[in-house]
């Protein structure tokens, strides 16, 4: 090995974490976007404009690593449902952006990983032992902390981002089946896809807002019409479709140049970007409650994926969480 490969073997780590870190930074702009937007479109509009626009960027990526052959698939059923799931996982994330502070938002959301790990032994058959289930059960108690259900002071909202989690997860667990045999581009252009075609047919039904509902702001954001956006929007709705291109791009190649266990655990680094613009916009300060499930939360995911590095599984390590 010559003394420029050794240098960037060393380097890589440090290039993966800093491409991840990154990664967190732009999607947390992202929410901060959405959540603004939320008011004024439809969140099947913004969905829309995004993968319309990130879907170029993979053809491009498709057709750089060897053309429509890469379109091939042999298991569509799986990726149509798979690319479901996704859009199911990102609308719900958006709806409950629209009503919650972005740091319960993102707190909720980053408990995908305890669902991954418990669906993982009834739908792949995997073993998990009595530590990551203790983990699992901590984490759960997290999510109980941040939406607070007992008391009548349960958020309609809070159900979207755990419905986010829940999804997102099944999404993960579908991926690493199809991760045998499928590239990474293929996978890509087949979710962005069916986000596209999903985001249309709900255009279709809700566009013209016959099924308005104005009585509370998640369900405004999904019923809303479709509304022509200004020059200045329209380049900000862009620009939500490149920071997804870039976004998910920033984290495959952090996976790919770098261990998943070393760079897992900076995907949680856009917690306290959350945090920041939550207080910089809106003048938002965590709940005693959100700060103690995020860190059952976050707590619980870092040492599952600390397990499964040990234990060499790849259950939740390994597939990022955006």
């Amino acid at each position: 090995m010559t003394q420029a490969e050794m240098a960037l073997e060393q380097d890589a780590p440090l290039k993966g974490i800093a491409l991840l870190v990154f990664a967190t930074a732009i999607f947390s702009v992202q929410d901060v976007v959405i959540k603004l937007f939320s008011g004024t479109y439809p969140a099947h509009q913004i969905v829309f404009v995004r993968s319309l626009v990130g879907l170029l960027p993979i053809l491009l990526i498709v057709w750089l690593e060897g053309g429509a052959r890469l379109l091939r698939t042999s298991r569509p059923g799986l990726q149509i449902l798979r690319g479901l799931l996704g859009f199911l996982a990102y609308t719900t994330y958006y709806l409950a952006l629209s009503a919650l502070p972005l740091a319960d938002t993102v707190t909720l959301f980053y408990a995908s990983p305890l669902f991954v790990t418990a669906l993982a032994v009834p739908l792949l058959g995997e073993r998990v032992g009595p530590r990551r289930w203790l983990a699992v059960w901590l984490g759960f108690l997290g999510v109980v902390a941040v939406t607070r259900p007992f008391g009548g002071d349960l958020e309609p909202a809070m159900l979207l981002a755990v419905a986010s989690a829940l999804t997102y997860g099944l999404c993960m667990l579908i991926t690493r089946k199809l991760a045998r045999s499928e590239a990474g581009s293929t996978l890509a252009f087949y979710m962005m896809a069916t986000f596209l075609a999903a985001s249309a047919v709900a255009a279709l039904v809700l566009g013209d807002g016959r099924f308005a509902v104005e009585s509370h702001p998640s369900l405004a954001f999904l019923t809303r019409a479709w509304v022509w956006p200004t020059t200045r929007d329209l380049m900000w709705l862009v620009l939500l479709g490149l920071i997804s291109g870039a976004g998910f791009y920033c984290i495959s190649q952090a996976y790919r140049i770098a261990s998943a266990s070393l760079v897992a655990p900076f995907e949680y680094a856009s917690l306290p970007w959350a945090i920041l613009w939550g207080y910089l916009f809106w003048a938002d300060v965590p709940a005693g409650s959100t700060m103690l499930g995020l860190l059952l939360i976050v707590g619980s995911g870092l040492y599952i994926i600390h397990r499964e590095s040990i234990r060499g599984r790849k259950i939740v390590r390994g597939r990022p969480l955006r």
